[in-house]
Order: C-alpha cells, then structure tokens, then sequence
C-alpha cells in the first residue's frame, strides 16, 4: 500500500478520538442532562462547549471524507460504494458542526442513515484484501445494529429521558469501527 493511501486510511483513527471528546463533553457541563440530552445538544450550550462540540464535528466530518479518499483509492473497484457512503456520513457530520439542531442543515437532512451501509459495504468491497470473517461479522452486525436504533428511534420505542444515553452508547461502536476498519485494511 501508498504511503499516501495508508496515511488517508491510518488518520480514520481521528474520528474515534474526536468522537470521546464529543461523547463526554455533555458530563462536564453543569446542569446539563446527558441522559436525556442528545450529542448535538451541546452545541446549544456555553460557548466554550457549543465551540468545542462543534469543532469536533467538523474534524470527525473531515477525517471521515479523508478515510473516503483512502478507501477510494485503495478500493479494487471503479465505482466504491464503502468511499461514497464514508463521504456522505462524512459531510454530515460537517454539516453538524456548521448548523445545530434548530437547522434542517444539522446532519445535511439526515444524511447519517448511511452510516447503516459504511460497515457492510466495506466488509464487501475489501472482502479479499482483509481476509477476516470476525471483521465480516463485526461489520454486518454493526449494520444491523444500526437498522434496529433507526427503527427503534423513529417507531419511538427509546424514552426521550434516556435519548442521550442511548444515543452516547450507540456511537461508541459507530465511531469506534473506523479505528477497527483502518486497522484491518492496513495491516494487509
């Protein structure tokens, strides 16, 4: 692999640090719910808070949109479906950090129900370059994982008390894939 390739793969790294920043900041804040309060909520907080969160956001976008590029060109296919749905989950998570939450813009109109097909569309496309069936089977099951919280949050099952808390557990393997995916692809 490129030197090129694998930095744009190895820097994926970012988003999982970036994102435990965002994922704890809510706990430091006086006052502030995270229970039932969503990540994006901090944005609406002190400015030194709504600042940090925000910027947080952007970097993650970047990373991800970065991590894009290096799927792109490290994709055995023309067309890489792993690269546009990073891209995209990528300029939301941009688009969360310019906009709150009282914007249609926050997410780029729910751009993040890619995230569903990043983890089995990787496992696909890479399938002969990472050799692994546990990465298979991390990948598909995240994916699910990702389908049973969308139906889940959109039936209404979660309890608005408990939003945040679910929404704060939910990321941790969200984000956390992209370290797991960046790992896999360049110890080939």
């Amino acid at each position: 692999m490129k030197l090129e390739n694998k930095l744009t793969i190895t820097q994926a790294h970012i988003i999982w640090i970036a994102s435990i920043i965002n994922i704890g900041i809510g706990t430091i804040i006086p006052g502030f719910d995270v229970l039932s309060k969503s990540i994006s909520h901090v944005a609406l907080e002190a400015p030194i808070f709504a600042f940090t969160h925000r910027t947080m956001d952007i970097v993650i976008g970047l990373s991800m949109s970065l991590f894009a590029v290096g799927l792109f060109k490290i994709s055995p296919y023309k067309l890489s479906v792993a690269s546009l749905t990073t891209l995209l989950l990528g300029c939301s998570m941009i688009s969360a950090g310019i906009w709150t939450l009282e914007s249609p813009l926050h997410l780029l109109y729910n751009l993040s129900i890619f995230m569903i097909l990043i983890p089995i569309c990787t496992a696909l496309e890479f399938k002969n370059i990472v050799k692994s069936s546990k990465f298979e089977a991390f990948c598909v099951l995240l994916s699910l994982f990702h389908v049973l919280m969308f139906w889940l949050i959109y039936a209404g099952f979660i309890p608005q008390s408990y939003n945040g808390l679910i929404q704060r557990i939910w990321a941790v393997p969200t984000m956390g894939w992209f370290g797991y995916a960046a790992w896999q692809l360049t110890k080939r």
